[in-house]
């Protein structure tokens, strides 16, 4: 029963999250391409929550610092990472790209230490806020990423949207009422906000509270399903990308 109940919880949390469900089956397909024994790195790790994925290989992380009780292998900046050509069979790099102020050095390093024929799964938003201030550089299209990867002369075997419209429109809709809360508590911003706008907000929180049911949970999962209609996906959250290096013959190394 319990296991029964978890199935649903993430079945209703994948809905109401469409892109951490898009990076999970992304991060899924990559694990299952890596080969028993394969070295991965997983490049701006964080709290290495794909770890688990990569149980059958050789798994290493690294960040640009260590965080409490989740100790990466090493430490370093992406555009100079401290290890020799030909290192890794697979890289992966999920949501970092936006961070690091020199994409391309980035991209160029991942060649660099992958081997030939080696993998690089990567994820990278399109529609994200800012966050993470100020070490928020860019939001990338298809064709930004596109440019950057053939610059480093990796072979593209894809670059897909994560969503569209609506998923973009599910995720503002949870995210609308915070973002807005947030800068009315920032004592910065609140000291030079119209009284005019504080009595307007004033009006309309008490309405968010009361529609919290239908913007944080009965609009995202609808919109997780309606996304379907659209077939542009021009206003996707973002891509992950699959990227092989070529072996030394076809590179022309």
């Amino acid at each position: 029963m319990t296991n029964f109940f978890q199935k649903i919880t993430q079945f209703y949390e994948d809905r109401i999250h469409p892109e951490t469900f898009a990076i999970r089956k992304f991060v899924e397909f990559g694990s299952r391409q890596a080969k028993p024994y394969d070295v991965i790195l997983d490049a701006g790790a964080g709290k290495q929550q794909y770890r688990q994925f990569f149980s059958h290989a050789k798994y290493e992380a690294t960040d640009i610092e260590q965080l409490p009780n989740c100790e990466h292998d090493f430490i370093c900046s992406l555009d100079n990472i401290p290890k020799p050509d030909n290192t890794y069979d697979v890289i992966l790099c999920t949501q970092v790209l936006e961070h690091v102020e020199f994409p391309q050095k980035v991209v160029d390093e991942f060649y660099r230490i992958l081997k030939p024929g080696g993998m690089l799964f990567l994820s990278a938003p399109q529609g994200a806020r800012v966050h993470s201030e100020p070490y928020h550089f860019f939001n990338f299209t298809n064709y930004g990423l596109a440019s950057l990867f053939k610059q480093s002369r990796f072979d593209i075997i894809f670059i897909k949207p994560n969503g569209g419209f609506f998923w973009g429109l599910g995720k503002m809709s949870r995210t609308l009422p915070r973002y807005i809360s947030k800068q009315y508590k920032d004592p910065e911003i609140a000291a030079n906000i119209p009284i005019y706008n504080r009595l307007c907000w004033m009006m309309m929180a008490p309405l968010f509270f009361l529609l919290k049911p239908l913007y944080k949970h009965a609009l995202p999962f609808l919109c997780f399903y309606l996304d379907s209609l659209d077939k542009k996906k021009h206003f996707t959250l973002g891509y992950t990308c699959y990227c092989i290096k070529p072996n030394s013959s076809a590179a022309g190394e």
